[in-house]
């Protein structure tokens, strides 16, 4: 039987450089950035995340973005670790995407699912996780 799980996220720390290491919004036109991120969750999730991406540009209002992201929190009541594998985008000031739980671990062993999580510039994200414990 799956559960359903939702919240808000908020950006605590970000770090994006383009392959030589200058400051993404250094670089206009199209381009290839990798990057680190901090999230705090709350709601159904309370926890912190720590994600390592990789994003392409194909201009300065756009990107297309991929990485993973180990969470350390609680969910339905279980602590734990889990990984989440990223896959989404960043247009007309808009962040989102989806997400599967590809491990986990501690009282979260077991967890898979997937989900969502829509984050408008300059404001809090919101998820939403489909799981189960195997």
């Amino acid at each position: 039987m799956s559960s359903e799980a939702s919240g808000t996220a908020e950006m605590t720390s970000w770090d994006e450089h383009t392959w030589d290491g200058r400051r993404y919004d250094e670089v206009t036109g199209p381009k290839q950035t990798t990057g680190g991120m901090t999230t705090a969750y709350d709601g159904d999730l309370a926890g912190t995340g720590e994600m390592r991406f990789l994003m392409a540009y194909p201009d300065d209002a756009s990107c297309r973005s991929v990485g993973y992201e180990v969470v350390t929190g609680t969910l339905a009541g279980r602590a734990g670790t889990f990984v989440l594998e990223h896959v989404g985008g960043f247009r007309d000031g808009v962040a989102d995407g989806t997400f599967t739980i590809v491990s986990a671990a501690g009282d979260l062993a077991g967890l898979t699912g997937t989900g969502s999580i829509r984050w408008p510039q300059d404001q809090p994200g919101r998820y939403t996780i489909e799981y189960h414990f195997a």
